[in-house]
């Protein structure tokens, strides 16, 4: 009797080895090869949902005292304000003011608590990892531009350090600068495979250049 439980369980064993090992070859495929197009059709999605929206936000004519270096107007959470570029990784998405999930959802998020283009201080802005978003952003390289252009002027920046950091320390890196304008970029890190990551790849860069365009 004994044997026989023995012999069950070994076989109830392998049989459960063996589902487990072809659950994650099946599950390692499907990351391999269906991963950019899952996040492609939620990217065309959030395009088709944020038409109009982005749309409207671009209404308020914001300007911008360059004496003082402040915003006469500043725009309301989730109204987008501008547009980020990255020509080195073809990232060219709107900026909205604020980052809750919901913002996100629509493009790059600045974040609340730091300061506007051309303000004079640390920028800093947030996006998902995926396509469409700020999923090639760990490309960038030392000496990149990140363009960032709104309707009050266009604003140059230089990649001057990229990390890796872990999400729940984050928030010691955002150091808000109030004597020069900085730039601080940040995503979710590993971009390659969707859901939560405990990390975050995070791009600086100081400001080298402005036009009223």
């Amino acid at each position: 009797m004994l044997k026989k439980l023995i012999n069950k369980t070994k076989v109830v064993t392998k049989q459960l080895v063996t589902a487990f090992f072809f659950a994650s070859f099946i599950s390692f495929l499907f990351l391999l090869f269906f991963s950019r197009r899952v996040n492609l059709v939620f990217n065309t999605i959030n395009k088709m949902a944020v038409a109009s929206f982005e749309y409207e936000a671009r209404e308020k004519d914001i300007k911008i005292n360059k004496i003082e270096k402040r915003l006469t107007e500043y725009p309301s959470i989730g109204e987008a304000f501008g547009t980020i570029i990255i020509p080195s990784v073809k990232i060219d998405i709107p900026v909205y003011h604020g980052e809750t999930l919901d913002v996100l959802k629509y493009g790059a998020g600045h974040h609340a608590g730091s300061y506007f283009p051309g303000e004079g201080g640390t920028i800093i802005i947030a996006a998902h990892n995926t396509y469409g978003q700020f999923y090639t952003l760990p490309k960038v390289k030392i000496g990149d531009e990140v363009i960032i252009k709104t309707n009050y002027g266009t604003y140059t920046y230089k990649i001057t350090k990229t990390e890796i950091a872990n999400a729940d320390k984050l928030g010691e890196n955002l150091h808000i600068y109030t004597d020069k304008e900085t730039i601080m970029l940040y995503t979710c890190y590993p971009v390659e495979t969707p859901g939560y990551k405990s990390n975050r790849f995070v791009a600086y860069g100081d400001l080298v250049g402005e036009s009223d365009e």
